[in-house]
């Protein structure tokens, strides 16, 4: 059976749950490994579990609080697009519906919302 926390913690060095370690996988990642972690999900995707709180949401969602970061922390524009059209496509692909509407703050004023938020919202757009 795929355990993607322990393969994560091998391969990328994302540190392990502590015991009733809430929200992991916003709290673990590294945002300079943001590609890492996509590379990651693209080479174990047919492995993961995608029940409705699955590996891919999971992961899908570190690599998200990743881009956020970056978007915080950073100012490599084009890096972060690239990234971001990355993580579009496995979103799309995988229907990962529950994550992108979480990160679209959906009825939440911008000022209280994350920065990939905007990025969220209009993906979600274009799936109403």
């Amino acid at each position: 059976m795929f355990d993607l926390v322990t393969r994560l913690n091998e391969e990328c060095g994302v540190r392990l749950p502590e015991k009733d370690d809430q929200d992991w996988e916003f709290c673990a990642g590294d945002y300079t490994r943001t590609e890492d972690y996509i590379e990651f999900y693209k080479k174990y995707s047919d492995e993961m579990d995608s029940n409705r709180w699955g590996d891919k949401e999971l992961l899908s969602n570190m690599i998200i609080q990743g881009l956020d970061d970056m978007l915080r922390f950073t100012n490599d524009k084009d890096y972060i697009d690239k990234l971001w059209l990355e993580t579009r496509k496995i979103l799309l692909d995988d229907e990962l519906y529950n994550v992108i509407v979480y990160w679209s703050c959906v009825g939440q004023p911008a000022e209280y919302c994350f920065l990939i938020t905007p990025r969220m919202r209009e993906l979600l757009r274009k799936l109403i």
